[in-house]
């Protein structure tokens, strides 16, 4: 425990520490969020994401809040003695699809021109509000085309809503062969919402992703992706086509080898077992094969990992938790976390 008080007293603030108005700089303000899920990969993944928030990203520009299904008082703590404000989540927002837990930040009350919820294991290296230039709706490009067009087609003839199908792209093929994919279908892994649509369109989000897991069966290959989903159909109603973010601001393992510049990477613990030479024993990633750009995020991501790897060790709610992070040995399908409802 002396361990643990030395740097929880390493990290308060010498002045107060209440929640401070983002003051505008020369752009947009934006509330930042991830939602912690009951289940301590996530407490581990939300360490290295406030890590990485707090070194790279202007606190005038961006206020962090981490929403959560209930902390360990130890990080609890760490997250406050980080300036982090914590919301809690009074249970899940759709019943057997936690995913859909990112919806509830865009339900809630904020002060800022945008409010960006990413996925816990998405890292930022740099600050991106020079690409949040509008006033739209902005997610990324889906990754592997998930679920195919012919699902898409289906739920849109379902909805009721009158649509036609309006192709897009995807990064990668899906298991159906292609890089097709309906136009408004994003990677959910970040989402921004402008103030003007923000608790519109989240309204819509939620009504069309508790629709859909009352039919998940007709999501085939995608049942496990209705947030997702339900987002794209919320754009459809609502009126609003994604204005895309380049994929470097959610960069997957699949991707880095093929750019140079990575504004955040996104670490899913369900693809990090398909790269096990992409990271060292001590969790850092190996830089062998990437470009001097996509080196040097990589060198600023690991400065991260190593602090949030010493504090992760500190905490003891996180006993034996570093087994579960950023290791290409750990499976997450063996590793359910309890239901959050329970």
């Amino acid at each position: 425990m002396g361990r643990v008080r030395s740097m929880l007293e390493r990290l308060r603030p010498a002045a107060s520490s209440a929640r401070r108005t983002p003051v505008k700089a020369d752009g947009k303000t934006f509330t930042l969020s991830c939602v912690v899920d009951r289940h301590p990969r996530f407490w581990a993944e939300a360490i290295l994401w406030t890590t990485a928030v707090k070194r790279y990203l202007p606190r005038s520009r961006y206020e962090p809040i981490v929403y959560h299904l209930g902390l360990p008082a130890d990080l609890a703590e760490y997250l406050e003695n980080r300036e982090v404000e914590m919301r809690r989540i009074p249970g899940v927002v759709v019943e057997g699809h936690r995913h859909c837990n990112k919806i509830h930040p865009f339900l809630d009350d904020h002060r800022t021109d945008y409010t960006v919820v990413t996925d816990t294991d998405v890292y930022f290296v740099e600050d991106p509000s020079g690409f949040f230039t509008s006033d739209r709706v902005r997610a990324p490009p889906n990754n592997h085309s998930v679920p195919s067009p012919g699902v898409f087609k289906a739920v849109l003839a379902a909805s009721g809503m009158g649509r036609e199908y309006r192709p897009g792209l995807a990064l990668f093929p899906g298991g159906h062969g292609s890089r097709e994919t309906l136009l408004n279908n994003p990677s959910a892994g970040v989402i921004g919402l402008p103030a003007r649509c923000r608790k519109r369109f989240a309204r819509s989000w939620l009504e069309w992703a508790k629709w859909l897991a009352e039919r998940r069966e007709m999501l085939r290959e995608g049942a496990d992706h209705v947030d997702q989903v339900a987002f794209a159909l919320a754009c459809e109603e609502v009126a609003e086509d994604v204005e895309f973010l380049p994929p470097q601001l959610n960069a997957v393992l699949h991707l880095i080898e093929e750019i140079s510049t990575v504004c955040a990477f996104h670490l899913s613990s369900g693809h990090i077992p398909q790269f096990p030479s992409r990271f060292d024993a001590d969790r850092t990633l190996r830089k062998e094969g990437l470009s001097a750009g996509a080196s040097r995020a990589a060198d600023r991501l690991n400065l991260c990992i190593r602090e949030a790897v010493d504090d992760i060790a500190g905490l003891p709610s996180m006993n034996g938790v570093l087994a579960k992070f950023l290791n290409p040995e750990y499976d997450r399908s063996r590793d359910v976390p309890p239901d959050p409802g329970s």
